[in-house]
């Protein structure tokens, strides 16, 4: 209230103009405070968010291509313990290559074909063929932009092993490997059955 009643009795002393100036100093003091303020002390969170975003990106290209291994190893162990005669199964997948990613792309062509004709009446024809090719990419929340993805490809299975109780029975054998061919659509002598212990 004290202040109000000093401003009041300035601003009817006729001194408008130099309070008015003194005011905007003020004001311009405390926006330039606040601005370096946050140029040199940037919200902390801010910085822990960047670098949980690059290690979920990180993590999201590490984790897929041994998850797919996991549960594809899991899955054929469930079904090749449900074969009759066959006990406790471990499963070993190994792979030619790891998952092909092919990513959508702009693909620009353009031909430019030239035709000169000399004075001694000879044609010469030039053709020209520019291709370019920019990969399509798509932005996330957090401004990250990664490349999109039309299809992507499995890897190919290099050899299945097979450790299985009851494998010793020939029969169960055969069926162990007539399981895994079927379902990988693989050549049998990729295959290896053994007993377990």
């Amino acid at each position: 209230m004290d202040l109000f009643k000093r401003l009041k009795e300035k601003l009817g002393k006729g001194n408008t103009k130099r309070l008015i100036g003194q005011l905007a100093a003020i004001v311009i003091v405390c926006v330039i405070f606040l601005i370096s303020y946050s140029v040199f002390f940037p919200k902390e969170e801010s910085s822990e968010g960047n670098i949980n975003a690059i290690e979920e990106t990180s993590i999201e290209n590490k984790i897929p291509e041994s998850a797919y291994s996991d549960s594809m190893e899991e899955r054929l162990e469930k079904i090749l313990n449900k074969i009759d005669g066959v006990g406790e199964v471990e499963v070993m997948i190994t792979y030619e290559t790891s998952t092909e990613v092919v990513p959508a792309s702009n693909v620009t062509k353009s031909e430019q074909i030239t035709e000169e004709n000399d004075k001694q009446g000879g044609t010469r024809v030039t053709k020209q063929e520019n291709t370019t090719e920019n990969i399509v990419t798509v932005s996330s929340k957090n401004y990250n932009s990664s490349p999109m993805v039309i299809k992507e490809i499995k890897p190919m299975i290099r050899g299945v092993i097979v450790v299985a109780q009851g494998a010793e029975n020939p029969m169960v054998k055969s069926q162990l490997v007539d399981a895994v061919t079927t379902i990988f659509q693989i050549k049998s002598h990729k295959v290896k059955v053994y007993g377990r212990n």
